[in-house]
């Protein structure tokens, strides 16, 4: 097996949802019973390699053309126009807000960030006190303490009909609890801020951390996003995982 990194790859459904995996191969299953296998770590001698302006993504085109050939094609002028982007319906309050707390317009840019493509959303961001924090976190997760965020989607399992493609939920946070933690890892606190609305608005999409295959791939996408904010690595020097 290959020694190199894992490729983070985003498959994107028809209406520009991604779902993101590590790969080093890729086993596509194509419509008349054929099979393309992709290497993603191949040798640089056998690469085929095409200019593009930097920033500007590349496509890669392929298709069978027989049992042992393949038509292979590049673009790389693809506009921002071209971008589906999804809309935001967010609410904050603030049932606690100390010195430090972020305001709606940080919120909502961190929460736009970690929308996929396409989606759109209807979030509540709450900020609450330890104790309100305590309080819910002991009643829906059975656990006695306050804790940084917690999330609540709301379209899990049947979605209401029309809002099959609509993300919904709440996202409760406790400043006291965040504050804390940032001192203890040595992080700056609105990054720290940046990464749990991050975190959680990609639980509300239905990404966890349940496994350690999952747990790897929700993290290097949270990496990811941040690092497209201007923040650090969040899980650089962190002791643990977000809470949620």
């Amino acid at each position: 097996m290959s020694q190199t990194a894992a490729v983070t790859v985003f498959a994107i459904d028809a209406k520009g949802r991604e779902k993101l995996v590590k790969a080093e191969q890729l086993r596509l299953l194509l419509a008349d019973g054929s099979e393309l296998h992709v290497l993603l770590d191949a040798p640089d001698g056998v690469l085929i390699g095409t200019p593009a302006e930097e920033g500007t993504p590349a496509r890669l085109l392929m298709r069978p053309v027989s049992a042992n050939a393949l038509s292979i094609g590049v673009e790389h002028d693809v506009q921002e126009d071209e971008l589906v982007l999804g809309e935001l319906d967010l609410t904050v309050q603030y049932a606690d807000k100390p010195k430090g707390t972020p305001g709606k317009k940080l919120i909502r840019s961190w929460a736009e960030a970690a929308l996929e493509a396409g989606l759109d959303a209807s979030i509540t961001v709450r900020i609450v006190d330890e104790a309100e924090a305590r309080s819910l976190n002991r009643e829906f997760r059975h656990k006695d303490y306050a804790t940084n965020v917690l999330s609540f989607a709301f379209n899990e399992g049947e979605p209401m009909p029309g809002m099959e493609d609509v993300v919904m939920g709440d996202l409760v946070l406790c400043p006291a609890v965040v504050e804390r933690e940032a001192f203890e890892q040595g992080k700056a606190l609105e990054a720290h801020w940046a990464h749990l609305i991050v975190h959680g608005v990609l639980h509300l999409q239905g990404y966890d951390h349940e496994d350690e295959l999952e747990a790897e791939a929700m993290e290097g996408l949270e990496t990811a996003l941040l690092a497209s904010l201007g923040y650090p690595d969040p899980y650089a020097s962190e002791k643990g995982a977000p809470d949620a």
